[in-house]
């Protein structure tokens, strides 16, 4: 008998232990393929970091039903407003917090089509009728957001942008000294994220600029699939193929930034950005940014860089070519990392959450 309450006893306190410890774990939510991904995107790197600066045990989930063990955490921290509706479910039904963010491309209409819009409108208020807070991550978002409650954001939601590790991406040399390079990384796993990013329209540009400068590289980076099939395909038709333009797959995080401290120029034609942090990285990284400003770039990049008219790609073609022949100068440079220092830094985004954690 003795033995057996002491037993009892054992297990409370080893229950009262899980407990306090659990107050303390978020379980971190995207609905990716594999886990490896939480290591690669950049924005949930830097997300998992900051719930880590702030005391908090990070657990790593793609699936909804880790949520139904509710012993094993105590906030959930959610990415993108459709499939996580139901680990957010799963939360506030078991009397946990639930936190939002995360772009939410499908609410653009000048990208989505309008049954896109639909189910991601109906998406985002379910998420956001579970939230305890949303971190909005572009203004382009906000714009798009209030329009579906009467041009007025809901209360939970705060405009809360993307950050770069800005340390780590500082760019410190002469950009004279770069190398005659362009870069682009992104994700390639489907076709339409390719053509999202304007990964296609960039290899054509490239085109035009090797054939008058054949000394001039692209390289090319990011989880590969469907969508970097058709870029390599592109890349043989275009008779780019000779090693002009290279196709790296997947990269870690240390290879991307020695990348980007190579090159001279980087590429963002994209079609539609929820904010682009990839923008906020290469000028960091003091890359001459060349990009379309739609969506969360005209945060991102704002008056940086060069910006261009995609729907003219005859244009685009000729400022690349000039901007390849005339660079832009060490100011500009200099400029596009104080501009990203003052806005994106990692302890802007770490003081917003923190007030609502």
């Amino acid at each position: 008998i003795k033995s057996s309450a002491a037993s009892d006893v054992y297990k409370r306190q080893i229950y009262y232990m899980m407990k306090k410890d659990n107050k303390k774990t978020v379980l971190f939510y995207s609905s990716v393929k594999t886990k490896k991904m939480f290591s690669i995107q950049s924005y949930y790197r830097n997300d998992i970091m900051i719930l880590r600066d702030l005391g908090y045990r990070v657990r790593l989930s793609k699936s909804c039903w880790d949520f139904v063990r509710f012993w094993r955490y105590s906030i959930a921290f959610v990415y993108f407003y459709r499939y996580g509706f139901f680990a957010a479910l799963w939360a506030k039904l078991l009397g946990k917090k639930a936190y939002f963010t995360g772009g939410i491309d499908y609410l653009e209409p000048s990208f989505a089509t309008p049954f896109q819009r639909y189910v991601q409108a109906l998406f985002f208020k379910l998420c956001n009728l579970l939230s305890d807070r949303s971190f909005i991550v572009s203004s382009m978002d906000c714009r798009n957001v209030a329009q579906l409650y009467g041009g007025k954001m809901p209360s939970n939601c705060t405009l809360c942008y993307h950050v770069v590790d800005f340390e780590r991406f500082l760019y410190m040399g002469d950009t004279p000294k770069k190398e005659e390079q362009y870069l682009l990384v992104a994700w390639m796993q489907n076709i339409d994220n390719v053509f999202r990013k304007g990964i296609d329209k960039a290899v054509m540009v490239f085109k035009e600029i090797h054939e008058r400068h054949p000394q001039a590289r692209f390289v090319l980076a990011g989880s590969p699939g469907e969508g970097s099939r058709y870029i390599l395909e592109q890349i043989k038709r275009l008779g780019l193929d000779d090693g002009s333009v290279t196709y790296l797959g997947a990269i870690s995080e240390e290879l991307k930034i020695r990348l980007m401290m190579e090159s001279k120029f980087y590429f963002m034609l994209s079609t539609y950005e929820g904010f682009g942090i990839a923008a906020i990285e290469a000028l960091t990284a003091g890359c001459c940014l060349i990009h379309s400003g739609r969506g969360g770039l005209k945060d991102a990049a704002g008056e940086m860089g060069v910006q261009v008219d995609i729907e003219d790609m005859e244009s685009v073609t000729q400022t690349c070519l000039k901007l390849y022949e005339c660079p832009v100068d060490q100011g500009e440079i200099e400029e596009g990392i104080r501009f990203v220092k003052e806005r994106f830094c990692y302890k802007t985004r770490l003081d917003t959450i923190k007030c609502y954690l």
